[in-house]
């Protein structure tokens, strides 16, 4: 004939099992927060995507001032804006734009 075991005999045999399988003993299942710090870290994962630093044009420039380089990208977008100037569809001079013309109404 079975016996069942008491309660307490079974909240201490749970206790023991959670200490032989590494496992956190919570018998009133209350909110621990372990999953989460179960989880892999992600700040390695972040810091190896970008890379360590962009060699900028700009910064070869301030280097080396002495060989006249000529960044044709940003002479590109100059010249852009001042076409854009010189047909009136450049940017309004400051504090005469949009949101300030509407308080002079």
């Amino acid at each position: 004939m079975a016996t069942s075991a008491s309660p307490a005999r079974l909240a201490q045999l749970a206790q023991l099992q959670c200490k032989i399988f590494q496992n956190v003993y919570n018998p009133t299942a209350a909110r621990t927060g372990n999953k989460i710090l179960r989880q892999r870290l992600l700040g390695p994962t972040m810091t190896a995507y970008n890379p360590q630093k962009l060699v900028h044009f700009r910064d070869i420039k301030a280097l080396y001032p002495d060989l006249g380089l000529i960044d044709m990208d940003e002479k590109a977008r100059l010249d852009e804006i001042a076409r854009r100037k010189r047909r009136g569809k450049g940017a309004p001079k400051k504090g005469q734009g949009k949101r300030a013309s509407n308080k002079k109404k």
